[in-house]
């Protein structure tokens, strides 16, 4: 597609932009929260909350709540500090007019307190026991990154360490791991399934089922996890919701390329305060316009509700909705292995519902306890117009589980963190699949199977101490127990790590850790013989250095490495799963982060890693699927003033390993690819570059933030993935996949 059918569109947009003029009369917003500590969760009072750059402040009462009145619009860091705590500093706070943000803010207890040396606030805080592979995002961060579409997880992408399989995909491939290596939790509910599109086992998935306007913070761990964290093997990505601000009712419709919706943020009760967001997709009207074959739509609602029983106890309530759904028929065949479809419909589903109930136990202690019910399935119906359901799947996964985490600050320089967690697993995965064939010619039969897990258990628990016994030196030790009933395993796993600041603002971070992850109920269900599956096992070496070059702004350089083994693996031409593999991904990640300040905002990031499987010990190693040799990310942003900000990002990443084909062989009667060594080549290097452009507009009792992103904007063609053919002279037929050419988006949000 050519760049010049897209001049009518840009002119427009920005005639839109530059022809705009608000004169509306000075208004102001305000700010609100709690101010707590970190380990225990008292409420801190006295504590000095500004906004940087400005006169305007204010302090904590007793109950730890502040409230800053008549702030002008604009974007501001906000900045706590007390004696005692490590200050810190909340870098990207968005005030709008006659509203009032809602930021709740913690603060570490120092180990040792100098005397004389005045408290400096932090921009980026980390807990204790997490020494490596760590990194944070706020709310602003992440809905302004360029060429994310205001998406959670391609902000994500962006990170050291992280690939995506195409921008086609919202999925993460971290430190050369599967997307089933990640832990996802939402308000400590574990979330199977983050985003619209996607399945277990897959790379695919088009966009978050989270609204970023929900998220107060984002915490990534690509390697090295604490002990808390279980049952995977590369991630945990840690999501936490916004409180409802207690002084006003506040109202978000937000319309873009990928759909409608609606947030609302405020009081409940005189004690309670809710917010909650629900979604409508476009995708289906966008095709039907289009007159394409295939009409996705999906729905989504996420929230949540806080309640104080009293001044010790609080109670949340977590909740977690999405429905996608698909059709298609005619005109496209739909492929499946080596069997083309033109008919098919599919529906995916899920929820999760919890209480979080917070308890202050003691000056120095907090005990967190969560129930849950999560819910996750899928149905298809694939076949012709004559009968649609050759290929059918009925798959529903459910979990209920209650875990509880006991945090004591056993003095000001020791905190001890135990736990447990109790999870019942059911599952029914019923599905019919016909005969096949794949383009190597290997047979595939076809079955009929139904297949139930009722009531499988897992038991965890853990206990972690971190000591800070100076300011330059923190330790942390664990030791974490899994035990799953189905496959009959017990497991142990020992963490440690430790952060050592040898030079002022240098600092040696090392971590070493065992992780298992456990197999899948739809591992599972695929042959009787798979219920012998045992965890696989991943140990993580880890290594950096960080060093801060001012106080918004630092470089890390890590090197990890990863042992693989007993990793599950399975052949073209059966469904039994085997614990036979092994293999290790090793990598280097230098990293520059710099914080929004002064209307500058940057990182720059460059992986180089690999990622190598075999599948029987006797084997050679092999390029892993998820495989990126290089990666770089380059992203920045300028303020302008008067509600006008730039963004700008450039990637670049190798492309993904796959098997050439070297030949054609006979069989069966018909002819096939030859296929050479596994993995053995790379797709071309792919790099795009994305622009976005915001600007707010206030109306005095309403404000309108209007961006336009645009995607890979010299459009290069990227290639996904080829497929290989042989036509009637025996020649090799390749067919290019492209990842998306020049896309422009568009978004609208209205702020009442």
């Amino acid at each position: 597609m050519k760049t010049y059918k897209y001049a009518f569109f840009y002119i427009l947009i920005f005639n839109l932009y530059l022809g705009s003029s608000v004169l509306a009369q000075q208004q102001f917003g305000s700010i609100s929260g709690e101010i707590r500590d970190a380990a225990t969760q008292q409420p801190l009072p006295m504590v000095n909350v500004v906004i940087v750059g400005t006169s305007l402040g204010n302090a904590s009462n007793e109950n730890g709540y502040y409230h800053i009145k008549q702030i002008p619009p604009g974007i501001y860091q906000v900045k706590a500090s007390i004696i005692g705590h490590e200050g810190t500093v909340i870098s990207e706070v968005y005030i709008t007019p006659q509203r009032n943000k809602s930021v709740n803010i913690q603060l570490r207890p120092m180990g040792v307190e100098i005397e004389g040396v005045s408290v400096q606030a932090d921009y980026f805080v980390r807990p204790l026991e997490t020494a490596v592979s760590f990194r944070s995002l706020e709310s602003e961060e992440i809905r302004r990154s360029p060429g994310s579409g205001e998406d959670v997880f391609r902000v994500i992408q962006s990170m050291p360490g992280v690939a995506s399989a195409s921008a086609k995909s919202a999925q993460i491939i971290v430190r050369g791991g599967s997307p089933d290596e990640n832990l996802t939790l939402l308000d400590n509910i574990e979330i199977y399934n983050p985003i619209h599109f996607a399945r277990n086992g897959a790379s695919i998935g088009v966009i978050s089922i989270i609204n970023p306007s929900l998220l107060k913070q984002v915490d990534f761990m690509t390697g090295g996890f604490p002990v808390k964290y279980g049952d995977k093997m590369s991630s945990v990505f840690e999501m936490s919701l916004q409180d409802g601000n207690r002084e006003m009712l506040n109202t978000d419709l937000n319309l873009n390329i990928a759909g409608f919706g609606i947030m609302l943020d405020g009081p409940i009760t005189e004690n309670g305060s809710g917010i909650l967001s629900v979604r409508r997709g476009f995708f289906d009207l966008a095709t039907s316009i289009m007159n394409k074959p295939v009409a996705p739509e999906y729905y989504d609602a996420v929230g949540k509700m806080n309640y104080d029983l009293n001044s010790k106890n609080r109670l949340s309530l977590v909740g977690f909705y999405y429905l996608d759904k698909v059709k298609r028929e005619g005109k496209t065949d739909m492929a499946l292995g080596n069997q083309k479809y033109d008919y098919a419909t599919r529906d995916d589903f899920g929820s999760a519902f919890g209480i979080n109930w917070r308890s202050l136990i003691s000056n120095h202690a907090i005990l967190l306890t969560t129930l849950s019910i999560t819910n996750n399935g899928w149905k298809t119906h694939q076949g012709f117009s004559y009968n649609p359901s050759l290929r059918t799947e009925d798959i529903t996964e459910r979990e209920r589980s209650i875990r509880s985490e006991l945090t004591i600050q056993l003095t000001s320089k020791i905190e001890l963190k135990t736990g447990f967690a109790i999870k019942s697993i059911l599952a029914d995965d019923n599905q019919t699949v016909p005969d096949d064939t794949t383009q190597t010619g290997i047979i595939v039969p076809g079955f009929s199977r139904i297949f139930t897990i009722d009531n499988a258990w897992k038991y965890s628990g853990f206990i972690q101490s971190s000591i800070h016994p100076l300011p330059i030196l923190t330790f942390s030790a664990g030791l974490r127990y899994d035990n799953y009933d189905f496959t009959g395993e017990h497991v142990f796993s020992p963490r440690i790590s430790t952060q050592y600041t040898f030079i002022e603002k240098t600092s040696l971070n090392i971590s070493y850790g065992i992780f298992y992850q456990t197999p899948m109920p739809y591992m599972l269900a695929q042959d009787p013989a798979n219920r012998q599956l045992q965890s696989s096992r991943a140990v993580h070496y880890v290594i950096g250095l960080e060093h801060r070059l001012s106080d918004e702004t630092r470089i890390s350089l890590e090197y990890y490495y990863k042992d693989l083994s007993d990793v599950i693996t399975d052949s073209d031409s059966s469904r039994v799963l085997t614990n036979t593999g092994n293999g290790y991904a090793e990598g280097i990640e230098l990293a520059v982060q710099k914080k929004f300040t002064e209307g500058i905002v940057g990182s720059f990031s460059y992986s180089y890693s690999t990622s190598m499987r075999r599948d029987f010990s006797a084997n050679p190693l092999y390029a892993f699927e998820f495989d990126r040799p290089h990666i770089i990310n380059l992203i920045g942003g300028y303020e302008f003033g008067d509600g006008w900000i730039l963004g700008v990002k450039f990637n670049f990443a190798s492309g993904s390993p796959y098997t050439p084909p070297v030949g054609v062989v006979s069989k069966h009667g018909k002819f096939y690819v030859l296929n050479g060594k596994i993995n053995s080549t790379h797709y071309p290097d792919v790099h795009r570059l994305d622009l976005r452009i915001d600007k707010r507009f206030n109306f005095g009792s309403w404000t309108l933030t209007t961006y336009i992103d645009l995607w890979n904007i010299y459009a290069r063609k990227n290639i996904i993935s080829y497929s290989f053919s042989v036509d009637d002279n025996q020649n090799i037929v390749r067919t290019e996949q492209l990842d998306f050419g020049l896309l422009p988006l568009i978004g609208l949000t209205a702020q009442f």
